[in-house]
């Protein structure tokens, strides 16, 4: 019986360099390499094996092609349903991004929905409490 302890971390950063998976990676294994050395320590003596997952996502929708198919593989999703996966994460973040981007936009701008004024609903995306962009 194989016994495998993955850690999945997932980390969204500015993808304006070439080198941002490499640095958001070296982020998330600091973050917790004592945890997990203390996790391989004693999954050791009980057979099992410690491995940290780090999915980076880029703030304008980049997704490494590479490290994303590496991760999948350790997954063990099989390389068929990779893409498909990937499109659709680019997808959420292009979402989110524009989610942000319109919040700030209607705030700065002074269109937050207020109580009592009827935006609710109308062509609006409810983000929190009572704001709407």
């Amino acid at each position: 019986m194989n016994k495998e302890f993955l850690a999945i971390e997932f980390k969204r950063t500015q993808d304006t360099r070439s080198n941002y998976v490499e640095r958001a990676t070296a982020v998330a294994q600091a973050e917790y390499s004592s945890l997990l050395e203390g996790l391989r320590a004693v999954g050791q003596v009980k057979g099992w094996q410690t491995q940290q997952i780090v999915f980076v996502g880029g703030t304008c929708g980049s997704v490494h092609v590479e490290s994303f198919n590496k991760n999948m593989t350790a997954l063990g999703v099989l390389d068929s349903k990779g893409n498909l996966i990937r499109q659709k994460l680019v997808r959420r973040l292009l979402e989110e991004q524009d989610k942000v981007l319109r919040s700030y936009f209607a705030q700065k701008g002074g269109t937050r929905g207020q109580r009592g004024e009827g935006t609710h609903g109308q062509g609006r995306e409810h983000v929190k409490l009572d704001m709407y962009v």
